[in-house]
């Protein structure tokens, strides 16, 4: 089954930060975005046999460098580092008031084009944006008159903090846990199919401190804020 992944970057580092805030209101290892969005769309992928990464599409939104030139500096080496890799990046923009324009549109269309041209049989959004329930409604719609059937997933942080314990209206809901676990693709009695647990989530976001990241992490994390000073 081919498998597109749809992240809205802002929505999944605000909903890790937020899922896993430290008791003193300081979130340490969950302060920064720096996670690789290759490494958890193929985590969540392999979470069911039979399925393949056909896509990764990441949309986020980006401050002007006249308003916030760090996180302008962020967000801008960290796209330029993923379509490096060969991942479809929508940049946004951020508006004066710090809300994203643009984004939710982007991806909402994308889903449903994506759907239009058969392009997957399984569409996994990582967000928690209720805004994107529309969108995911129309696809199922226009597979229907294909003849077809698709499956939508909704992947988020869950976690003590979290907002909302909901995902998109419509998909199945994919709770990403913080445990650090070994990987294990397969699915088994011990764990329920409704709660990602392929590794854990703090394998696949880390503060930038070198002397914290897993080897596999500091390329691209000194890729994306080469501004930053490594303890």
């Amino acid at each position: 089954m081919r498998v597109i992944v749809f992240i809205d970057g802002q929505n999944l580092y605000r909903q890790a930060k937020n899922a896993w805030r430290a008791g003193d209101g300081v979130s340490s290892r969950y302060s920064w975005p720096s996670y690789d969005v290759e490494k958890l769309a193929s985590a969540l992928v392999a979470q069911t046999p039979g399925r393949n990464l056909a896509e990764i599409r990441f949309y986020t939104g980006v401050p002007q460098r006249s308003a916030d030139s760090r996180w302008h500096g962020f967000w801008s080496n960290k796209i330029r580092f993923l379509r490096s890799r060969g991942v479809y990046v929508y940049r946004g923009r951020v508006n004066s008031g710090g809300q994203e324009k643009g984004v939710d549109v982007s991806l909402s269309l994308d889903l449903v084009v994506a759907a239009y041209e058969r392009r997957f049989d399984v569409a996994i959004i990582v967000s928690q944006d209720s805004d994107f329930a529309p969108a995911v409604e129309a696809a199922k719609r226009i597979a229907q008159n294909q003849g077809r059937f698709l499956i939508f997933e909704s992947a988020f942080p869950a976690g003590p903090g979290s907002s909302s314990p909901r995902g998109v209206h419509g998909a199945k809901w994919v709770r990403i846990d913080k445990r650090k676990r070994a990987p294990n693709p397969a699915p088994s009695r011990q764990n329920p199919p409704r709660r990602f647990a392929g590794g854990g989530f703090s394998i696949l976001l880390e503060r930038p401190n070198s002397r914290a990241l897993p080897p596999l992490f500091l390329p691209q994390i000194r890729h994306q804020i080469p501004a930053l000073r490594f303890r």
